[in-house]
């Protein structure tokens, strides 16, 4: 509650209760009132009859003519009174409360009276937006409500989208569809990034005089539709000149060989979004390119490939197409032997086999070829081409490829190759050195026979016991019961001082290369690039220890030693 009082008058006073409500919809308030008087303490004033009343906005409310009875405590005259007032079309309104009292039972009840203006809250008049839907697509349509506070209002409906402004109709009054497709290339270029947009719709409130009673606003999010890419075409060729030389034609490919160069025709976007970029895939492998001609590169076995067109808002459009490549894999080596003749003549023979690509027979771009070097040397023969037998992609070898060295061994390497690469298989050729051969009335043993009719090559035992060696000299024969080994060494040594200019060197270590079964008598023979004796200092079953002494040089010695063991077994 509130409450206007006036001034003291000769000790009296007169004041208006008051309160209010309001009818946002009637755009009203009813205010309600209640007349209060009061005197000094000089005792009550009373009388059959007074005048007393209060006005509303100038509207007399509330009369009271009958008896009274005043004190020095507030005490209301009449009855409680209320008024409707009506707002101003924009919901403002100032209204004037007042009362009076009159009385002549004392000057000081006489003409007691109040008046104030008072400002009421002002009703929201402006009509509350609404929509069928805040999200739609573009170009399609929704329905605006105005949910209006009074019949006589009318509106208007602007669009605010990006830096897009503008007003899309007038005179509205409950509703209104906004079919938006006339309003869709301006929406469209405020978003060329983007699929969706946000913006706000604006209803402006006129009253019936055409003054703006206010303004609502609702946000809206529009969608981009109907708005893919397009593309005329793609093609595709190997741009490997390598490979097209070997097809003859860029459109054949072949696997993980030719190089592949994809070129988009025709490519846009769509209502102002730009073309961002280009991507095709094959298989597992994705190549992305801001260019219309893109560079894939290899590819492995026949699929699809698949050319997408991708635009500034994510949006894309894709064509594809199969291709079925040209099947590809390096030459294989599954096999390869070499073996001379009767394992022991110097003749050999090449086997091997393996596969090459089908496509490579097809264009006669298979190859086989051998090299080879003895396994002592580190210089290889030119290479040697071969001819094998082709069968689909199969390859095989079986012939004689001349004659070898039957003393020395041999690494061969094969090469099968092909248009692009040489696949290299390494193998062995041994000496001819069979365990047991026949030839011409000659018996051979762990090798071919060239003397005698029997030829051994390493230790003969007769009842358990050696009876021939080769390591024995000059038969490795028994001659009266005694065995006869030989041998020679040679080699470089220093020397030290022993007496003024008399020089001896240090030990010198010669092994019989095998354990003989006792310790035998060793005979030596020496020369030397100065003077000196050959002395040995120890013997063993191993070996003997010599030391060169009564030399005359400081610096090294050039010794050689001629030896014979000589033992009974």
């Amino acid at each position: 509650m509130s409450e206007i009082i006036s001034a003291l008058q000769n000790g009296s006073q007169v004041k208006v209760v008051y309160s209010y409500t309001q009818n946002i919809s009637a755009n009203t308030s009813a205010i309600t009132t209640s007349l209060y008087v009061h005197r000094d303490s000089y005792g009550p004033s009373y009388a059959d009859s007074c005048t007393a009343y209060i006005n509303i906005n100038g509207a007399r409310a509330m009369t009271y003519t009958a008896g009274f009875t005043i004190g020095s405590s507030w005490v209301q005259i009449g009855s409680t009174a209320t008024a409707t007032v009506a707002h101003n079309a924009d919901g403002t309104k100032i209204v004037n409360i007042a009362g009076y009292f009159n009385s002549s039972v004392t000057s000081k009840l006489e003409n007691l009276g109040v008046s104030q203006n008072i400002t009421l809250a002002t009703i929201p008049r402006a009509s509350q937006i609404t929509a069928s839907s805040g999200s739609f697509n573009i170009g399609g349509s929704i329905t605006i409500y105005t949910n209006r506070k009074s019949t006589s209002f009318t509106h208007a409906l602007n669009l605010y989208f990006g830096g897009y402004a503008t007003t899309i109709t007038y005179d509205i009054t409950d509703s209104y569809t906004w079919n938006t497709s006339g309003w869709a290339s301006a929406m469209y270029q405020q978003i060329p990034n983007t699929n969706t947009g946000t913006g706000t719709l604006r209803l402006i409130t006129y009253d019936a005089g055409g003054s703006v009673v206010g303004y609502t606003e609702l946000v809206i999010t529009a969608h981009v539709v109907n708005s893919n890419p397009s593309f005329t075409n793609f093609s595709y060729a190997d741009v490997d000149s390598n490979t097209v030389a070997l097809t003859g034609d860029s459109s054949q490919i072949v696997q993980t060989k030719s190089n592949l160069r994809v070129t988009v025709t025709g490519a846009s976007a769509q209502n102002y979004a730009t073309v961002s970029s280009y991507r095709v895939q094959y298989g597992s492998k994705t190549v992305t390119s801001s260019s219309s001609v893109i560079s894939f590169g290899t590819v492995s076995a026949s699929d699809s490939l698949i050319v997408t067109v991708v635009d500034s808002r994510g949006n894309t459009a894709q064509q594809s197409v199969a291709i079925t490549t040209i099947a590809y894999s390096p030459p294989v080596i599954s096999s390869v032997s070499l073996s001379r003749v009767n394992n022991i003549e110097a003749g050999t023979g090449l086997q091997c086999a393996g596969t090459y690509a089908a496509y490579m027979v097809t264009k006669s771009q298979y190859f086989l070829k051998y090299r080879y070097k003895t396994t002592s040397s580190g210089t290889w023969s030119e290479y040697v081409p071969v001819t094998p037998t082709v069968s689909g992609g199969d390859f095989s070898f079986n012939a004689s490829i001349g004659n070898f060295d039957i003393d020395s061994s041999f690494n061969f390497e094969i090469a099968a190759s092909d248009y692009y690469v040489s696949t290299v298989q390494s193998a062995l050729l041994p000496t001819a050195k069979p365990v047991f051969s026949i030839r011409d009335g000659q018996i051979g043993v762990n090798k071919i026979p060239e003397n005698g009719a029997l030829d051994v090559s390493g230790d003969v035992y007769i009842s358990g016991s050696k009876a021939y060696s080769d390591g024995y000299h000059p038969s490795a024969d028994t001659v009266d019961g005694l065995h006869i080994l030989r041998g020679a060494a040679s080699g470089t040594t220093a020397t030290q001082t022993a007496y003024g200019s008399i020089y001896y060197s240090a030990d010198i270590n010669i092994s019989f290369g095998m354990t003989l079964p006792v310790v035998p008598y060793v005979l030596t023979s020496f020369n030397t690039n100065g003077f000196g004796y050959c002395v040995i200092k120890s013997t063993s079953t191993t070996g003997f220890t010599v030391k060169i002494t009564n030399e005359v040089t400081s610096s090294g010695v050039n010794w050689g030693i001629h030896w014979l063991a000589i033992y009974e077994s």
